[in-house]
């Protein structure tokens, strides 16, 4: 008697907020027989009864033995995926993922099964009414001599000292913290460390002991952590420092002339200060260039979703909740013991957690979920043809290496990378065409609210997963 023969059922349906359906199933009492001779063939063979072969007690027996219940639980394994799996057959239902099951009765055998169906996203008249300003890209004045002062202190040097120490020093030497309630809260031997604010932020009242004090020195200070304070165990207490001074040590700056301009990456090609200068200057442009691509881009995407109407089953966003954890963590998912252990490092519980990036999960959810509707609505794909391309372009821009980008890309997987990576820069192209108000390439249709795929894990544009970069840059 085959398990997998169709079932007669008798199927209720009741549409649910947040795209579920619950199904309310009853199969017919011969089947549910059929099922539970099944489970009585099934459980025979381990039930050893006193008189009688392994499997040929009769089935009786073998109820008074295990009790009925048992054998009811079995045949509900047997008989409940073949009707959930008809009953979604016969009502066209195509799930995203596994149904909530409920048992209602033993006998006769009904159960509901909550099912998570697919998003539905109506990007609405996107074409006629998405805009988002552009804003003018400058850089501050003095934005080349402060990198100029940053490859400074880079080339610089670090030189003992005989005098007593000055902000901006480097202290090397021993250092404790503590507090009443915690005890030790930080120890060091043979530190270095820098004596400026942003260097000891986590310090407070460090800095101020220290300037003045020389080598040999020893020091012990007080300070009082703010309410604001990062380590949230010491806001608001005071923290006893003892500090030993083995050497004081100061900046020399690299000199400003064109032998700092020869040091720089491109030192072959740049040999004055002059040169120089002007590189930086054009690549901070650049860079502020790319700064506002990335932000018109992603408020485009806002402005997308914002206008446009997205229903969606919780399951899809618990999921979105489960990768953002992971991906702050560093979860390994195969490892059952890496949450359990991160959890304990946060102090806090798992639902605490995913309570504080539930926000963020639902929002990236809903960006994902449009751009990959929009890219849909607006015929965006890419041939092989587009991708032979992009993968020669990368194998061109590697030099020497170029065979080695060739094996890493040549292939299913690789190849899949770089389709998606086009797709997102084409997706977001086109956005930025219609935010910015350039002419449509197609015929503006208003598109129709469609059920988007089910949404995988670095799946469709990827707008949701992150601030939108600029339509040049890698998908992940």
């Amino acid at each position: 008697m085959s398990q997998r023969r169709r079932v007669n059922v008798k199927i209720t349906s009741e549409t649910l907020p947040e795209r579920q359906v619950r199904l309310q199933i009853e199969v017919d009492d011969d089947r549910h027989a059929e099922a539970m001779e099944q489970a009585y063939r099934k459980l025979a063979p381990r039930v050893s009864i006193k008189g009688f072969r392994p499997g040929k007690a009769p089935r009786p027996l073998i109820e008074k033995t295990i009790g009925r219940h048992r054998l009811l639980d079995e045949a509900m394994d047997i008989i409940i995926p073949i009707a959930y799996s008809q009953a979604l057959e016969q009502q066209s239902i195509k799930p995203i993922a596994s149904p909530e099951v409920e048992l209602v009765s033993h006998e006769p055998l009904v159960f509901t099964a909550t099912v998570p169906l697919e998003p539905v996203i109506d990007l609405g008249d996107y074409t006629g009414t998405l805009r988002v300003a552009k804003e003018p890209v400058s850089i501050a004045e003095d934005a080349v001599e402060q990198e100029l002062d940053e490859m400074r202190h880079r080339q610089g040097t670090i030189e003992p000292v005989e005098r007593p120490a000055q902000e901006g020093d480097v202290i090397r030497g021993s250092l404790q913290a503590e507090t009443d309630d915690d005890g030790q809260v930080f120890s060091g031997q043979e530190l270095e460390y820098r004596l400026t604010e942003e260097y000891l932020v986590s310090m407070p009242g460090l800095l101020e002991a220290l300037v003045g004090k020389s080598k040999g020195d020893e020091v012990e200070a007080k300070g009082m952590a703010p309410e604001d304070f990062p380590d949230e165990r010491l806001r608001g207490k005071e923290i006893r420092y003892k500090a030993s001074i083995a050497e004081v040590k100061e900046e020399k700056l690299a000199p400003l002339d064109d032998t700092l301009a020869q040091q720089h990456d491109h030192g072959d090609e740049i040999k004055t200060l002059a040169a120089l200068r002007g590189h930086l200057q054009e690549e901070l442009q650049k860079g502020a260039e790319a700064a506002e691509q990335r932000r018109f881009e992603s408020a485009a995407i806002d402005a997308l979703t914002d206008m446009a109407t997205v229903e969606y089953p919780a399951v899809m966003l618990e999921a979105e909740i489960s990768h953002i954890l992971e991906d702050q963590a560093g979860l390994d998912p195969r490892d059952p013991q890496a949450q359990a252990l991160y959890l304990a490092r946060l102090g806090k519980t798992e639902q605490e957690v995913r309570d504080s990036i539930h926000d963020e999960a639902e929002q990236r959810l809903k960006r994902s979920l449009v751009m990959s509707r929009f890219a849909e609505a607006e015929n965006i794909s890419v041939d092989e043809s587009e991708v032979e391309q992009e993968l020669d372009t990368l194998a061109g821009q590697a030099g020497t290496s170029h065979d080695v980008i060739r094996r890493l890309f040549d292939n299913d997987q690789g190849r899949t990378h770089l389709r998606q990576t086009l797709l997102t820069r084409k997706t977001f192209g086109r956005l930025s065409e219609i935010a910015g108000g350039e002419p449509a390439k197609k015929a503006a249709t208003k598109p129709a609210a469609k059920k988007a795929p089910a949404k995988q894990r670095r799946s469709g544009p990827r707008a949701a997963e992150k601030e939108a970069p600029a339509a040049e840059a890698k998908s992940e």
